[in-house]
Formats: C-alpha cells, structure tokens, sequence
C-alpha cells in the first residue's frame, strides 16, 4: 500500500514584484529545507542562491521561469515563503549604535513588502542615442563567483547586466546578441556622466527593506535601523 502524499497543495497567494503576477505556493518541505540548510552550511553565495530559487521554484504551483526572476523578486518571494513555513516572525540580532550590546528584535515578515517603480526605463544618454534598462536577474549573481562577489570587475559585470537593448536613430540592439567584450567596450566609452546615470538606476532598483525601532536591553537608548536585503531578516 502506497504512502499517502502530505502537504503537497498549494495553499497561500503572493506577487512576483517585477511583475505584479500573482502565484500560489506551498510552505517548504521537509525536503526543501534539508537542501537549504546544507547550502548554508556549504558558505557558497552561488549554491546558497540556487536552492532559494529552486526552493521557490518546488513551492510554487506550475513552478517559475528563474530566467526571469530578478534579484529582488528572489528576495521578496522567499522572505514570504519562509514566513508560511517557518513562522511569520523572525527574531534578528542587531547591534546597538550606542553601546553595541546585541539585542534580539522580533520582524513581522507579512509587513515587508517592496514597491517596483512603473518609471521609464530609457535613459538618454546622448542626443542620438539612448539605452533600455532592466533590473539585475537573479542569475547574474549567481555567474559571479565568491572571490569576484565583492570586486570593481562584479560591479561592472552587475551593470552590464542591466542593459538590455542600446537604441539608435535607426535601430534597437539587444545585448542578448551582442558579446560582453563589446558591450564592456561600450561602457567604457561613456564619460562620467553617462555613466552616472545607469549606477543610479542599479542603486535605484527597489530593495527588500524594513525600518525598525528598540530601545537597547542594556543602556536603553532608543535605536533606529533600516534592514536592506534577505538576508538581514533571518
């Protein structure tokens, strides 16, 4: 007699960010959350990030196209997600600004949440010539190595990343088609303020965030922090 099948509906609805699709999931499983704990345990920022979005991809009904998941939507999803399977609160430790004692705080995950700006994404970048954004995918970090993660060579892979056609007055190129040695060619030909413009709309690109206040367990001064990022919430 074949073992019956548990916990395998989906049961919750949430919002793919960039998008603004909405999917159903499941919470993880116990056989989720093993391939997560040991991608933790491997330290490896590429390993740890696939099997959030292989996580993601198991739990939601019909699965994902990871191609297109941008990095914050990896964050926003699995930061849900966690909340359904793990509990809707997380307590972090956060240090004092005054006395640095750690104290632990307790988030509500349902209350994060991320706004994704309905802007233009063409930036004019000359009179004749302008480029089409896109937001960092989330594979684009995981090509990134660990000993790269935090270089000047991963910042500008990070923003090629992001462009996605060049316009013309007589054409619209897509740098799908184009070989990073052009395009990295391309960038390296603008000056300082063309540059400008495409880091301020990677610096600009929405972020999972949460301002919170505690007065300090052991000199009871009030602090304010503002958690950017996934990983600050666990």
């Amino acid at each position: 007699m074949a073992l019956p099948k548990l916990n395998d509906k989906p049961k919750y609805e949430m919002k793919i960010p960039s998008t603004g699709d909405i999917v159903r999931f499941r919470p993880f499983l116990v056989k989720e959350e093993k391939v997560l704990m040991i991608a933790m345990e491997s330290e490896d920022n590429r390993q740890m990030l696939n099997a959030v979005v292989d996580t993601l991809d198991a739990c939601v009904d019909g699965g994902l196209n990871k191609t297109k998941l941008t990095t914050f939507d990896v964050e926003f999803m699995f930061t849900k997600l966690r909340s359904k399977s793990v509990g809707e609160t997380s307590t972090i430790v956060i240090e004092c600004d005054h006395c640095k004692e750690k104290n632990e705080v307790n988030v509500n995950l349902e209350s994060l949440d991320i706004e994704t700006p309905s802007g233009n994404r063409v930036i004019e970048i000359s009179d004749t010539i302008s480029i089409e954004m896109q937001y960092p995918l989330y594979s684009s970090i995981t090509d990134i190595s660990d000993e790269n993660m935090d270089s000047t060579e991963a910042a500008f892979d990070l923003l090629r990343s992001c462009i996605a056609y060049v316009i013309t007055e007589d054409e619209r190129i897509d740098m799908r088609d184009e070989n990073p040695e052009e395009i990295q060619e391309f960038i390296e030909s603008m000056d300082r303020n063309q540059f400008q413009l495409i880091q301020d709309f990677v610096d600009g690109m929405p972020k999972l965030s949460h301002d919170i206040e505690f007065e300090c367990v052991s000199c009871k001064m009030k602090n304010k922090k503002t958690l950017e990022g996934m990983a600050n919430f666990f």
